[in-house]
């Protein structure tokens, strides 16, 4: 199948404010933090700050935090703080196009800069820990909360980070086109109002979350061992920030933010990414292009990711959770029928030369992928979720828009010594078709728009829905009607095998409108659940 290639056009003239950023490098604070910055050569060592009561904490505070290529910033640190906290209050984007590094301890480390954060092609990390990028106005410690501009009770902060706080109407961008890697077992967080990735995250056996943020609100972030949930709430804190955030045509129009990036904007002040497809984007979106990886070797179960935001596409995005003893868990757009502790995105897209992998490579079961979206999906991506090559069962894969499904991909789930896995498409209304493509549901121009009237019915092509069913347990749930349209040959083949089940459950009405229309599979099982059933001239209750 041929898929035309094009740019990636981002509208984005909602973002008007002026872009200030200075060519310094790593410029301390005159706040009464103390942070010390001490340079030498390309080296720039950042030692002094302020603890928390408990020596937990450590917290720094920056007017600029930029860094060219070949620089290095290097936070000291000692086994005993378990937190490094940066502030940027200076209203300049960061330009880090180096090396942030983490020396002395095992300390995670928190960068928050309202006005904006850039990783350039060259920035890299060198942290023990976990690394948290975010343009939030606040850092919440319980009740108690880290500001990123104004004075801060830096001894009553105690305790791990748990929340984030965006208190501007325009939430700051993050961009990231470096290669962005943490330990085995850690979280790789860029969260903003809306980010940008077309470089490479890497946190093996970890987790990596995208999030995009609009408007004012707040991110929790609760961890339990080494996985981590996110929920937006109207924001916590009254008042505005004094630090205005930057728009993303003003950001790549200063100094240095292209050729650190490889972004340009044209004559509108649109972003172009060569390579993708055309797309509008707008606040809160999160928009994933080149590599994720959470890959787990050495035995172990595959990572987490988390791509979240208001509006979610992937373009020629690769997203690797898979592990030498089972495959791990990817959401885009949200979680499970909507309704994990995550935010559910509106629209959602995959592009066709998408992949996410979820699969046991050894041993194991394979894992879960969700693709959601509250209004449409479109999907046209690759998901494997296999079991091990040596045991182990297939994994979960769930691709829905809850209003409105475009469903073009291709979803594998099989297991060579084990069960076979499960697919689930469960939006609104379905409705079976005659067809192999619809090319004009590929339109590029409306990637990330919202339905203009969410359909009450997804089309399914018969023919994807018959080779479905030799590589996954097919499930087709709605909560109102599946209708199989009249076919032209009169077969919906289905090429389920022994042992394997396609499952149609409708809340609804199950319809075959032509009677002449036959239901068959391989020797596999079908199931049939609604209120009611009609098969052309006859009427099952």
């Amino acid at each position: 199948m041929t898929y035309l290639r094009s740019v990636i056009i981002l509208t984005l003239g909602f973002w008007l404010l002026p872009l200030a950023v200075r060519s310094q490098s790593v410029v301390p604070a005159n706040d009464g933090t103390n942070t010390v910055v001490n340079q030498e050569q390309n080296r720039t060592d950042i030692s002094g700050g302020q603890l928390s009561g408990n020596g937990a904490n450590l917290f720094h505070s920056f007017s600029q935090f930029n860094l060219s290529e070949g620089q290095i910033a290097n936070f000291l640190t000692n086994p005993n703080i378990q937190n490094i906290l940066g502030r940027i209050s200076g209203a300049d984007v960061s330009i880090i196009n180096g090396l942030i590094s983490v020396s002395g301890g095992n300390s995670n480390l928190f960068l928050m800069n309202p006005a904006g954060i850039v990783f350039g092609q060259n920035a890299r990390l060198n942290v023990p820990g976990s690394f948290f990028a975010t343009t939030a106005t606040g850092i919440g410690f319980g009740d108690r909360w880290l500001n990123a501009s104004g004075i801060n009770d830096y001894k009553a902060l105690v305790g791990n980070p748990n929340q984030f706080n965006f208190n501007n109407s325009q939430i700051g961008t993050i961009v990231n086109a470096g290669n962005l890697a943490v330990g085995s077992g850690q979280n790789l967080t860029l969260l903003g109002g809306t980010v940008i990735n077309t470089g490479q995250l890497s946190a093996p056996a970890g987790q990596i979350t995208v999030a995009a943020v609009p408007g004012q609100n707040a991110g929790r972030i609760s961890q339990v061992g080494n996985l981590l949930s996110l929920e937006i709430t109207p924001s916590l804190l009254s008042g505005k920030s004094t630090i205005a955030s930057v728009g993303l045509p003003q950001l790549l129009t200063g100094p240095g933010v292209a050729s650190a990036t490889g972004l340009t904007t044209n004559e509108a002040g649109q972003l172009v990414l060569t390579g993708g497809e055309t797309v509008q984007v707008n606040a809160g979106s999160a928009i994933v292009s080149g590599t994720v990886n959470v890959f787990a070797p050495d035995g172990i179960a595959g990572g987490t990711v988390n791509i979240l935001g208001e509006k979610v596409g992937l373009f020629g995005a690769n997203i690797n959770a898979s592990g030498t003893n089972g495959g791990g868990t990817v959401r885009v757009g949200g979680g499970g029928r909507g309704m994990e502790p995550v935010p559910n995105s509106l629209v959602t897209y995959v592009s066709p030369d998408s992949t996410i992998a979820v699969n046991a490579i050894e041993r194991g079961n394979g894992g879960t992928a969700v693709i959601w979206a509250d209004n449409i999906t479109r999907f046209f991506g690759n998901i494997t979720a296999r079991g091990g090559t040596a045991a182990g069962n297939g994994g979960q894969v769930e691709v829905s828009g809850k209003s409105s499904l475009i469903f073009q991909g291709e979803v594998d789930t099989r297991a060579t010594n084990g069960a076979i896995g499960t697919l689930w498409l469960d939006p609104a209304n379905i409705a079976i078709v005659s067809g192999n493509d619809d090319t004009s549901a590929r339109s590029t121009a409306e990637t990330l728009a919202p339905a203009a009237e969410p359909t009450e019915t997804s089309m399914i092509s018969d023919v994807q829905l018959e080779q479905m069913a030799a590589r996954s347990n097919v499930v087709l749930e709605t909560p109102g009607d599946i209708t199989l349209q009249d076919l032209p040959d009169n077969k919906l083949s289905l090429q389920a095998r022994t042992g394997d089940t396609v499952t149609f459950r409708s809340g609804g009405v199950f319809v075959v409108n032509d009677a002449k229309d036959l239901i068959e599979t391989q020797g596999g099982n079908i199931n049939i659940f609604a209120s009611s059933i009609s098969l052309g001239g006859l009427n099952a209750n």
